[in-house]
Order: C-alpha cells, then structure tokens, then sequence
C-alpha cells in the first residue's frame, strides 16, 4: 500500500507518494493526466531515485481535511466541501479517468483554509482492483463536521438522513440537496466546470508563475477562487461570488465553552462525554464512531447515534445486535427517540447517564 508524506514548502503544499514494491505506475495515464491539469487534482510528478520509484505532488499550500474538521465549521463551508467531492467525482469520469484512483481518504485530501478549495490526488497506478469509496469519505467529512453555533445545524442530520436513502453514492442526488440547501455553494464552484482544465488557470506557464508566489502566499487567485473584482470601484462583489457571506456566519469559535453540549456520563468508567456535533456516533468501532466503548463486545460497531436538533436531543439505534435502551425500554431502530435530562441510555449492557 503507497506511503503519504505531506509538508508545506514556501506557498505549497508537496506531497510524496512512496509506491509499495507490488505497485506500478501507468505512466501512459500518467502523462495524460499531468497534462490536464485539471483543478481540484494536485500537480504530479513521477520521481525514480535509488531504484524506488514514487509521484510527487504540488498544489497550494493546505491542510488535511482531517485536520481542518478539528475546527469548528459554518454550514456554507461544510456545503463548499461536500459539493467539492462531488464535482471531483464529475471531473474525473467526464475526462475518462477512473474513480477508483482517486484517493478518498480524509487524511490525503487537502484544503486550503483561505479559499476553501480542496485538493485531491490522483494515483495512476496499474491492475486497481478496489471500488471507489466516496461514501466513506463524504461519511468521514460528516461524522467530524464541528458546527459553529448557528441558530440551525440540523443541516447536517437532514444530509445523514438523505445520504443513508441513497442506494449508493449519486453526484447528481447529491447536489440537488446542496442547491435546496445554499445554492450559493453549487454556482461558485460551478464557475469551473467540469472536466475544465486547469487547476488555477488553464495556462501552464502561468500555473508555474503562480506557484513561484510573492504576496499571495495562499494559493488564491482571483479567476480560480471565484472572487470578482468590480472594475469601476476595485471591490469584490459578494453576489457574483457566493464566497463572502456575512462575518458572524464564518466566524470560528476558539474556544468551545462558548456553545453548551449535552453530555453523557459513563457508569462503567465513570468518564463525562461531552456530546459537542449535531450528529455524535458511539460504537466499539474506533474509526466509526465519535465515542469509542472499550471493552464490551455486546456493543455493536456503529450502534447509537444521538442527534442534537436545537434544544431537544434524540437517539437513534443503528440496527444494532444487542438493541439500544432508554430508561431500560428498547427504542425502534433507525427512528429518532427523544431523550430528556437524567434519562438512562443503554447500549446493549453499556450503561450511560444522560444529562441535557
């Protein structure tokens, strides 16, 4: 399996992708593809050194979505991602590339934390057998989502409840709920589509320049992120855009105590949880779930969500083996269950105190 090593370099971002010894290159599709420069897919570069062989990558300096969804997040921005992931999808297949080589992984995406352009990479190897995952990613992006404190983040539970109606992952399903959601979000990206090329420009001499920076660090060009400039008064123009939206929106809170969570109290070990995302997991499955149950293998893998809409909390059994409890009552599965302060919620034998 390949290797990723991320570091930022002056105004980018530089990835290298160490091949394991049963993974070849298709350097045919690879030249095609380096050749495009299609935007949202970071610059490769193939590299044979010592006799390994590994691919390079460049882009605008960023971050991992990982670590970005560590900081709490506006729902314009958690839209701007989501609708990002699909239009990669489109561009990929539109340009005859293969989705199963596009790496869907959290942690080796990327995004810049001033335009909000995500980057992804494209590893042209040969005999890939693997399906395309984009549901994990979107899964991923969802179940680490921090929101700010809006007046409404029930945007996300809705996008739970839609995604899981969905059979398998459908680009076109998936952006019809963002344009009911903000149409802003689809018209600004939508500004380059799909299959267009280039990344920041469809010019590679002046893709180059742009990375040679002086000022703008940040990988921000005007044409790329969709900011319009007004030529009579130099300013930017927030309708034509869909970027700027009002500032207490996109303000992140620093500091967490300012929202108030419910929180669960575990008798077992007798640990708090506070229960800080509009959709909170817990299961025994680590990468599953926002809370890990350790040591009780009566508990299902993803076994209980609990969905905080406004000011009521709600608990929702995942189909789990050993069924989910309230106050020693089994809840129906895969239906919202209201839970009040001091109710008793048990995950199969695991029992929690619940505190609003």
């Amino acid at each position: 399996m390949a290797k990723y090593k991320a570091k930022t370099k002056e105004c980018q971002l530089i990835v290298k992708v160490k091949l394991s010894s049963g993974e070849k290159i298709n350097e045919r599709e690879l030249d095609f593809f380096t050749r495009k420069y299609i935007r949202g897919l970071l610059k490769a570069k193939m590299v044979k050194k010592f006799g390994f062989t590994s691919i390079e990558y460049t882009g605008p300096i960023g971050i991992s979505l990982f670590e970005r969804l560590k900081k709490p997040i506006t729902k314009y921005d958690f839209l701007f991602i989501i609708e990002q992931i699909v239009d990669i999808s489109q561009k990929v297949q539109v340009n005859s590339m293969s989705l199963n080589k596009v790496v869907w992984d959290i942690h080796n995406v990327f995004i810049n934390e001033t335009t909000r352009e995500v980057q992804f990479i494209y590893l042209p190897l040969e005999n890939v057998e693997k399906e395309a995952d984009i549901i994990a990613l979107i899964d991923s992006v969802v179940y680490s989502a921090k929101p700010v404190q809006e007046q409404n983040s029930d945007y996300i539970s809705r996008f739970v409840y839609f995604m899981k109606g969905l059979p398998k992952f459908d680009a076109e399903q998936i952006e019809k709920f963002i344009l009911q959601e903000d149409r802003s979000v689809v018209n600004t990206i939508k500004k380059h589509y799909a299959g267009q090329s280039g990344f920041m420009t469809d010019k590679p001499k002046d893709y180059y320049e742009h990375y040679d920076c002086d000022d703008e660090k940040t990988g921000l060009l005007e044409e790329a992120t969709g900011l319009l400039e007004d030529e009579a008064t130099g300013l930017l123009c927030e309708e034509e855009t869909g970027l700027l939206v009002e500032e207490e929106e996109t303000t992140l809170l620093e500091n967490d105590e300012q929202v108030h969570f419910p929180s669960l109290f575990r008798v077992l070990t007798e640990e708090n949880i506070s229960i800080n995302k509009p959709v909170f997991r817990l299961g025994k499955e680590k990468s599953y779930a926002d809370y890990f149950v350790s040591n009780n293998n009566a508990v299902s893998r993803s076994h209980a969500d609990i969905i905080t809409r406004g000011q009521r909390v709600f608990v929702i059994d995942l189909n789990s083996k050993n069924k989910t409890y309230i106050n020693d009552l089994p809840i129906p599965v895969q239906q919202e269950t209201e839970i009040f302060n001091g109710d008793r919620l048990r995950l199969a034998n695991e029992e929690f105190i619940f505190y609003g």
